[in-house]
């Protein structure tokens, strides 16, 4: 086998079975937030815009719950919320990538070894995706992107 070949894995993984331990912004920063804590873990903390208010959410970290906590902020279901690494202000959203329901825009979780969690910004929507991707990948992501700018 003297080429690569690209292979599509799929796992299915039982909710509530695994939980983010290790989220970041793609500057590095640490999303994970000791003091608040969902199902005896540690939260996944990010400052929220939405409907012209501003507040931190913190999301529940195991994949497949949504129990999150909204603070300084009401957000009504159905609304597009904007996420920001609350150190660095980054966006999390991702340019260019809708979710495969209800057309919003996606956010983005980078964790170790190049993996990633993307999920839809729409209150409400549950949609999210646990990515395992290598460097290769990535780079051929960013490149598209550049490309349809």
């Amino acid at each position: 086998m003297s080429e690569k070949e690209k292979i599509t894995v799929e796992i299915n993984v039982s909710p509530k079975e695994l939980h983010i331990e290790h989220p970041t912004c793609s500057r590095g920063h640490s999303l994970k937030c000791d003091k608040v804590k969902i199902h005896n873990f540690s939260s996944i903390k990010v400052k929220a815009k939405a409907n012209g208010e501003e507040g931190f959410m913190y999301i529940d970290p195991i994949y497949g719950s949504f129990d999150n906590i909204i603070e300084g902020m009401q957000i009504p279901d159905g609304v597009i919320v904007e996420l920001f690494c609350p150190e660095c202000d980054e966006s999390l959203t991702i340019s260019g990538e809708n979710c495969k329901i209800c057309s919003a825009p996606m956010f983005v979780f980078h964790l170790p070894k190049n993996s990633i969690v993307e999920g839809c910004l729409r209150k409400g929507c549950m949609f999210h995706e646990l990515k395992i991707v290598n460097a290769d990948q990535q780079l051929a992501r960013l490149f598209e992107e550049r490309m349809l700018l």
